[in-house]
């Protein structure tokens, strides 16, 4: 061969593209004919191959920075846990020849550790293992807590938590279960179902902790009243057959309802008297607590109705169609 396989191979990409002279054109075309090193080569420029090769190069270059940049973040962050692990155990040691107070500092580094570092080392999953992860080390540290203090508050602690987690994440644990038949097709209605167990969990421990004198009776039934709204407002929402405006306009007066006479549920709950407040309103008098939270449960009462029927008869059906 007249030119080597380098020459060629230098010229190849220009000679693909079309952007060699004739002369080099000459030489590549001849060196192919007897070279079939290169003409391979060629052929995988000709299938894109090369580009993608190139492609696949780059994304491993950037894995291989982004895993490099992750263990010098991760081997940093351990060294400034051990370092403050090794601190505090020689000052626990030091000020009280025990060790108590550094289990709720490692504790609490643990709850940091699963909000910093286990994202970064989670291949797949991140918010799933991060979560879990977090109410892990959370509970450690309540509990680690709860036997420093010598306290008894750990069952009402931990449902709380459990509870507050489960209303903000579990939609979105449920939303990628990877679940089956009914549960599939009804999801929220599961996820309702758990948020109501742990709820009433709740205001049990609560019961058990407090140990209060007529506890049960106002605790169950305030609790079981929200508990109903909240299946009411779901209910409509989810399985009410009609459009987003109707559904819209008939939570919305729900809610007004509901909480223009809260207080007065609560009253009757509580103490057995049974009045209105909003019919104690008067709009041009605000001197006194009551007449204050009258005027408001008023306002907010009217308000949700001017609000939900604008929104029903924006839903309601004009020359037999309904709005979508």
């Amino acid at each position: 061969m007249k030119y080597s396989c380098d020459v060629i191979k230098d010229l190849l990409p220009l000679y693909y593209d079309k952007a060699c002279s004739e002369q080099s054109k000459k030489i590549v075309e001849e060196h192919l004919e007897e070279c079939a090193s290169c003409r391979s080569l060629m052929k995988k420029l000709q299938d894109n191959t090369y580009e993608n090769c190139l492609h696949d190069e780059k994304e491993d270059i950037i894995k291989n920075y982004t895993r490099s940049i992750k263990k010098k973040a991760l081997f940093a962050g351990f060294i400034v846990v051990a370092v403050t692990l090794l601190t505090c155990f020689i000052a626990n040691l030091a000020t009280g020849n025990t060790l108590d107070w550094f289990f709720i500092v490692l504790t609490s580094l643990l709850v940091l550790a699963a909000i910093t570092a286990v994202p970064m080392m989670a291949e797949k999953k991140k918010g799933l293992w991060t979560l879990g992860s977090f109410a892990a080390s959370l509970f450690l540290l309540l509990l680690t807590c709860c036997l420093y203090s010598g306290g008894n508050w750990l069952l009402v602690a931990t449902t709380a938590v459990l509870f507050g987690l489960s209303v903000v994440f579990l939609p979105f644990v449920i939303g990628q279960a990877p679940l089956k038949g009914f549960a599939k097709r009804n999801k929220g209605l599961l996820v309702m179902a758990v948020d109501t167990i742990l709820f009433y969990l709740l205001i049990v421990s609560c019961g058990f902790y407090s140990k209060a004198a007529g506890y049960w009776r106002p605790a169950l039934l305030i609790s079981t009243v929200g508990a109903l709204i909240a299946w009411a407002l779901f209910a409509a929402i989810r399985y009410l057959k009609a459009n987003g405006f109707i559904r819209a306009g008939i939570c919305v007066i729900a809610v007004g309802a509901v909480t223009a006479f809260a207080n007065d549920i609560i009253s009757l709950i509580l103490d057995g008297t049974y009045h209105l407040s909003v019919f104690q309103a008067n709009l041009t008098l605000w001197s006194t607590n009551a007449l204050i939270n009258a005027n408001v449960c008023l306002i907010v009462l009217l308000s949700s109705f001017v609000i939900g029927g604008l929104l029903l008869l924006a839903g309601f059906p004009r020359n037999g169609k309904f709005a979508r």
